[in-house]
């Protein structure tokens, strides 16, 4: 019988609290990937990470992997990944990288003023330098970042899901649309209010919770059809289960239409269907898999989309049936299967070279 494969997962975040799209991303993978094989995880903030990983070297741990995946950051690698990375090269370790994003290619949409932010968009590009140099493979969410990003082989590995189940007793509110996430300017939440109010004129018992990080919560009074509340993990899943409908508002920039969010999946995985800006690539996904609708972010279109969802029943089977097509599991034999021919003497002709 074949051994089992050793893998080793390192995570560019914490997981104490899964509170963060990033965080849910490496849990979700790492959950994913010990189903193919043998897996260790490393992951945390910079100075943690580089310890631990200092002192698993020191412990012959290059020696008992077969491939590693690399969940990355947004901002700079340190220097300590990218020795790592550099030593996986020299042994000739397949390596395959999960790049997220790349706000610092948008410095009109995310201004790097100041010398220490100048110096990190330096570092940044330093990083995926040395990303695209040492990684066997980049994986990226969209075709737009892997543009942007570029590379030597590239592949998609948009977000998963694990198919979730109601509770007991589970009954959904008749009208009532859900929104996760932050409330930046490139995050659409002023104009879901607008759009709720043309809602409400057509559905009046029409309801909003907005569910964001306390700080980033919008100035009150809100309307009394809005509940805003603070909730990551577990304590999440009550309020996904009792909306009727998910949203991602976000208004047209550069940057969104190449994004593709972890709760589009998160929103699925709990039969949701959803209501997406366009253009972009991720409601485009939704369009083709008809599983919501993709609208122009204007309060109008935004509003006649999620009336249109509401008042349409039967989106549960359709949207299942993409969950089970688009699960965690998936996107960790993708990973698995693109990185595990190299682990048999056979990189180069891989990389076709």
């Amino acid at each position: 019988m074949k051994p089992s494969r050793r893998i080793l997962l390192i995570g560019h975040y914490p997981l104490d609290r899964l509170d963060r799209a990033p965080k849910v991303r490496i849990f979700h993978m790492a959950r994913a990937l010990a189903r193919e094989g043998c897996l260790t995880v490393i992951s945390g903030g910079r100075r943690e990470r580089s310890r631990w990983l200092r002192d698993r070297l020191r412990e012959g741990l290059l020696d008992r992997v077969d491939l590693v995946y690399i969940e990355s950051a947004s901002s700079t690698a340190t220097f300590t990944d990218l020795w790592v990375l550099w030593r996986l090269a020299r042994r000739r370790t397949p390596v395959g990288i999960f790049v997220r994003d790349a706000y610092q290619r948008f410095p009109r949409l995310y201004p790097q003023t100041g010398w220490k932010r100048q110096m990190m968009k330096y570092l940044y590009d330093l990083t995926l330098w040395g990303y695209r140099r040492w990684a066997t493979i980049l994986f990226f969410p969209t075709a737009g970042l892997s543009r942007v990003v570029g590379g030597r082989m590239t592949a998609l590995l948009p977000p998963g899901a694990f198919p979730a189940f109601p509770p007991p007793g589970w009954i959904r509110n008749t009208a009532q649309v859900i929104y996760v996430g932050a409330g930046g300017p490139h995050d659409g939440v002023s104009l879901l209010l607008e759009a709720m109010a043309r809602v409400r004129r057509q559905i009046p018992e029409a309801s909003l919770v907005l569910v964001m990080r306390r700080e980033e919560w919008p100035r009150e009074p809100w309307p009394d059809w809005v509940q805003v509340v603070s909730a990551s993990g577990d304590d999440l899943s009550p309020y996904l289960w009792s909306a009727t409908v998910a949203v991602i508002p976000r208004p047209h920039t550069a940057y969104n239409e190449i994004a593709f969010p972890v709760k589009l999946m998160d929103y699925l995985a709990h039969g949701l269907p959803v209501v997406v800006t366009e253009p972009g690539e991720a409601a485009e996904w939704v369009k083709t898999r008809q599983v919501g609708e993709a609208v122009p972010a204007t309060p109008d279109a935004l509003a006649d989309g999620l009336v249109r969802v509401m008042m349409r029943e039967n989106w549960e089977f359709r949207v299942r049936t993409v969950v089970m097509e688009n699960t965690w599991e998936h996107r960790a034999a993708m990973v698995v299967a693109r990185l595990s021919p190299m682990s048999d003497g056979t990189r180069e002709a891989h990389l076709g070279r």
